[in-house]
Order: C-alpha cells, then structure tokens, then sequence
C-alpha cells in the first residue's frame, strides 16, 4: 500500500515530542510514502505563519530534510494536473464536504487519482470522504 501525506500529516512528523503520526510511520516503508505539491505548499505556509522565530527556523529546517528523504525514498513530489483535476472536480461541490477547504479536497483527489491512502487524524468529514471512496488511515 502507499500512502498520501497531507500538510497536516507532514507538520505531524516534524513536530517535537511523540505524535499518533510518529507511532503509525515507526512501522511503515518510506518508499510507500508519497507528498502532494498541494500538501508541501499547505504545510510551507503554516511553518512561515510560526510567530516565534527560532522555531520557524526548526520547522522549516526539519521539513527541508523530511520532503529530502521522501523523495529520495518516494519520488518527486505529485503534481496536481489534469486527471487530479477531473477528480477535484466531483468534490468541489460535494455538499457532504461542508467544511473541507478545497485545498485539501484537491489532496484527496490527488488520492484518489493516484490510488493512495491519505494518512491524517480523523476529522468530522471522514466519514463522508470515505463514502465517496477516499481511502484513509486515521492515526
């Protein structure tokens, strides 16, 4: 199986201190880890919105060398082109995703394009996201 890293997910595994997402990717290949352009641009603009400066330097630090290791391991980071795009498409207006930004709806078309499964906490939409058959693993 190989696994889609939203921003969230990714911000998880640069944090300080045992996390559910730091449990979870103790047992798993980084070969079958894969990151979105849509994820790293997500996850980028939360480090840069880090007030105190010397922790946004950690951050950003630590996620340089993680996106380093994924796509040595994983491959280059996917793009969002036309086939995501045709996916986005059904979820842009999906009325059960009230509350999902688009942002992140175009992360889970990249998903479900791609044939991965998303990696994130569980949120109040995850069971919508599975009924319309985005694959997830709730840590």
């Amino acid at each position: 199986m190989n696994y889609l890293l939203p921003a969230q997910t990714l911000l998880d595994m640069i944090s300080e201190g045992p996390t559910p997402v730091h449990t979870w990717a103790d047992g798993i290949d980084t070969r079958s880890l894969r990151v979105s352009v849509i994820s790293i641009a997500l996850a980028r603009a939360a480090i840069m919105n880090v007030a105190d400066a010397g922790e946004r330097t950690r951050l950003d630090t630590d996620f340089r060398a993680l996106l380093d290791q994924l796509k040595a391991d994983g491959g280059a980071p996917l793009p969002f082109d036309e086939s995501q795009a045709a996916v986005w498409e059904a979820l842009m207006l999906e009325p059960a995703l009230k509350g999902v930004t688009q942002s992140d709806r175009m992360v889970y078309a990249t998903a479900m394009a791609e044939g991965l499964t998303v990696v994130e906490a569980a949120r109040a939409a995850t069971p919508a996201l599975k009924k319309l058959g985005v694959a997830i693993v709730v840590v």
